[in-house]
């Protein structure tokens, strides 16, 4: 026998003491989320404009020099600059930091979306379980991302590796 309160079609309900969890999980993750991206946003774009500013040596060489740096830190700097072109050390760091900066804003808009899923089971009645399973959704993203970040750097740090005592034991070190 149905009453007033029940969800329909035999929808679950959360409690009020775990809708006081979840609420204050969700009001946390958003706040968490919001940051993440907004840091992700300004790495992203930092290391963008990075990469681009490694493009016109001359001109980071002249403020370098126009800050006072000594003469054989300038010579170390350009031939960091212009040794590699677009591989070099630093343009390398600012495609790593632009990278660094796309994953926190993704995590920062997952980690916001379940954030909203949690906040939707508190606010509304009889959805409770699909609220959950959007908020299950998008950690699943938000971990699927960092397991293959994870996997990926353990599988380039042994390749690292490997190079390295190839080296190391050939005498190329």
């Amino acid at each position: 026998m149905e009453t007033e309160n029940a969800p329909a079609y035999g929808e679950y309900e959360f409690s009020d003491e775990q809708n006081r969890l979840l609420g204050s999980l969700a009001r946390k993750m958003a706040l968490v989320g919001l940051f993440v991206m907004l840091f992700g946003g300004l790495q992203l774009v930092n290391g963008i404009v990075s990469f681009f500013a490694t493009r016109n040596p001359e001109r980071m060489l002249a403020a370098a020099k126009e800050a006072g740096m000594p003469e054989a830190n300038l010579q170390q700097l350009e031939k960091a600059l212009t040794s590699a072109g677009w591989l070099s050390p630093i343009a390398a760091s600012s495609f790593a930091f632009a990278l660094a900066g796309l994953f926190m804003l993704l995590v920062g808009i997952w980690t916001q979306q379940a954030g909203a899923g949690f906040a939707g089971i508190v606010n509304t009645k009889g959805q409770d379980i699909r609220r959950l399973m959007d908020a299950l959704g998008a950690l699943h993203n938000k971990y699927s991302l960092m397991y293959t970040l994870l996997v990926t750097a353990a599988i380039f740090s042994l390749i690292s590796l490997g190079f390295t005592l190839f080296h190391l034991w050939s005498g190329r070190a």
